[in-house]
């Protein structure tokens, strides 16, 4: 653990019932230092560790949660990530840069809250919340807890945002996600799913959409918001398990689960996701904080 236990770090004697953890890898491709990229002047992993903070205070104060039972950390790989933290009240663990991805990150960070004699429950939830989504939806991530806390045997959820944009829909970068009757995912994918052959047809070539999307106003589909909940045995067989096929042509981690029969809820969330991945993203987020008239 890299920030001197304040307060709200829960002792060894009070199990924790829920962790929110944000990977913060400094490295990235499209936006170099991405953690640390200003937003208005503050550095966005800063901004979103804030905002980390008010959802556990509303955890406490809706679901009834005791602040000595919510853990709030950042994982990362970097010292200037940990020192850029250092206004804040968010924990912050050094993971090992080599880690492949966020959930492992995560759970290397979380691992080590035992080793600082904090409790972990099998049945503790384990919150992964995106480093580049500094305007994460509160009210979202507490709907996720509170169905993750109410459904004991459901080892992992997300949240997905209905959507109705044919653009989006087709469009590869925005990931898409199918459901049961139960409210449980039946697929993750980057294609467009499920298809409306009434209107696009069943044999139409995906390259010879452009003039029938041009037709429709709107083709409803359920856009995949990347916030994950897992129960920490769950987090920790995840770990565990080698990338799966769909996983690998996909490029989507949460088809391991599914892979290997996992049931994972999915809950509807009330915003779309605003991820930060590219310049053009960052400029966006200058744009709606200047709006929204956020310091």
């Amino acid at each position: 653990m890299n920030k001197t236990p304040s307060p709200h770090t829960p002792s060894g004697s009070a199990p924790v019932k829920v962790v929110i953890a944000i990977p913060a890898r400094l490295g990235s491709t499209r936006l170099p230092r991405k953690p640390l990229a200003l937003l208005s002047g503050r550095p966005m992993v800063v901004r979103v560790a804030e905002r980390v903070e008010a959802c556990a205070q509303k955890l406490c104060e809706q679901l009834q949660i005791a602040r000595r039972e919510i853990v709030t950390l950042v994982a990362t790989d970097s010292s200037e990530v940990v020192d850029a933290l250092q206004s804040t009240n968010i924990q912050t663990v050094l993971t090992p840069s080599h880690l492949p991805s966020g959930t492992d990150r995560i759970y290397a960070a979380v691992h080590s809250l035992i080793s600082a004699g904090v409790t972990l429950l099998p049945s503790t939830l384990i919150i992964n919340l995106q480093g580049d989504e500094p305007f994460f939806s509160e009210d979202d991530v507490i709907h996720l807890v509170s169905a993750m806390l109410a459904a004991s045997n459901t080892p992992m959820g997300t949240l997905a945002f209905p959507q109705s944009s044919p653009t989006l829909f087709v469009r590869t970068s925005v990931v898409k996600v199918v459901c049961n009757t139960q409210g449980n995912a039946l697929y993750f994918s980057r294609a467009p799913i499920a298809w409306p052959r009434e209107k696009l047809g069943a044999s139409e070539a995906v390259t010879g959409l452009a003039e029938k999307l041009q037709e429709q106003s709107e083709i409803p589909f359920l856009q995949h918001v990347g916030i994950y909940a897992y129960r920490f045995d769950a987090l920790q067989n995840f770990t565990n398990m080698p990338p799966s096929s769909l996983e690998l042509a996909e490029g989507l981690e949460q088809l391991r689960a599914l892979e290997a029969g996992w049931k994972v809820r999915v809950i509807h969330a009330s915003e779309p996701p605003f991820g930060i991945d590219t310049a053009e993203d960052l400029q966006r987020a200058e744009q709606h904080l200047s709006k929204t008239g956020v310091s």
